[in-house]
């Protein structure tokens, strides 16, 4: 069983969804870094269930208590951990998923792994409610990029077919100033009033979300195993839900010629730098000084109200099951926060072993 990341940094999370709390331990981090609760509870914000009537009405205060790693408002080398609690919890609505999976979820994953003692309520730890200590070590590490200059952007760059133009990199206002986080007044009401028509229905959809990261220092990123699209897929297929990523151009590049997909360098302002980005500012695993880019494929949502058949993990007879409780249309939408934390992770875990972390 593994719930820890661990390179230059590293991240342990634990906790359930209908447990009395959910968290996480931060290692790694320098003495003497500033902790901005501030940003840690805008980000926690961001993530939060019942924010919006586009997303699940669980109801989170997603407050961050730091216990340790911490003195004075500065980290002191130690680890870092941070608890939150759960509050809303009605386990009620998942009593008969106990032996009835859920058909796309990780409930029958938990059965054949883990047996009668798994924690299945409320997804246990499959949860997306785990995404949230995620979010509280990400925004320690955005803040520390941040005072080096560094910017990490996720926008929703697609819902269902309604597809949002993206050009350069969206500000947080122009993202989080809309709903579904499409960062256009046109796609955002396009995709609320789908979302709408989809929880009418007992439905959901997908989504896919863009992420950019400027200011990368040139250099970061190790060949094979620790390059920088290694790390950061490692991060990001630890958020429930996602099934894909691709850097740049990635999958289009298959049916492209070489003379389309390459990035012709030149030398501008003391650094290499190509006007075209289809390697996603990544050439060998290693950042070159290009922005960083990359789009995550979120699945929908696996529990909805329409009747399914599922087979009874005891009996193994055949039955129907409609999905009580709460849950997002779109989970892709409260991903957006998730993806920018955790690439953070990543990015921070890259630099800190360049040595070009000062």
């Amino acid at each position: 069983m593994s719930f820890i990341f661990k390179d230059s940094i590293s991240l342990s999370i634990f906790g359930s969804s209908h447990g009395e709390l959910v968290g996480c331990t931060l290692g790694g981090i320098p003495s003497g870094v500033k902790i901005d609760h501030a940003m840690i509870s805008r980000w926690m914000e961001r993530r939060a269930p019942g924010k919006s009537s586009l997303t699940t009405q669980r109801k989170e205060k997603d407050e961050v208590k730091i216990v340790s790693g911490v003195v004075d408002g500065y980290t002191d080398g130690g680890a870092i951990t941070m608890l939150i609690s759960n509050h809303d919890v009605i386990s009620k609505h998942y009593d008969e998923l106990m032996d009835n999976p859920r058909p796309g979820h990780g409930d029958i994953s938990l059965f054949i792994k883990y047996g009668e003692h798994r924690n299945f309520s409320g997804g246990g730890f499959l949860s997306g409610r785990m995404t949230a200590p995620l979010v509280a070590a990400g925004s320690i590490a955005l803040g520390i990029l941040n005072d080096r200059g560094i910017e990490v952007s996720s926008c929703l760059e697609q819902m269902g077919d309604i597809r949002c133009p993206i050009n350069g990199c969206p500000s947080d206002n122009e993202i989080y100033s809309h709903e579904t986080r499409m960062p256009d007044k046109g796609c955002d009401s396009r995709a609320s009033e789908m979302l709408k028509k989809l929880s009418s229905e007992g439905d959901s959809t997908g989504g896919i979300i863009g992420t950019h990261v400027m200011n990368v220092p040139p250099g970061i990123g190790e060949p094979f195993f620790d390059s920088v699209e290694s790390i950061l897929s490692h991060l990001v297929f630890s958020i429930p839900g996602v099934k894909g990523i691709e850097f740049g151009k990635g999958f289009a590049m298959s049916s492209m010629k070489g003379s389309e997909t390459n990035d012709p360098l030149e030398w501008k302002d003391g650094r290499f730098i190509s006007c075209k980005n289809n390697n996603g500012g990544i050439l060998g695993g290693i950042a070159y000084g290009n922005p960083i880019y990359f789009r995550t494929a979120m699945k929908p949502t696996s529990s909805i109200r329409i009747e399914q058949d599922t087979v009874n993990v005891k009996t193994h007879e055949i039955g129907k099951i409609v999905v009580k409780g709460r849950h997002d249309p779109c989970i892709a939408i409260r991903a957006v926060p998730v993806v920018n934390c955790v690439t953070a992770m990543g990015i921070l875990d890259l630099f800190l072993r360049s040595g070009k972390f000062k």
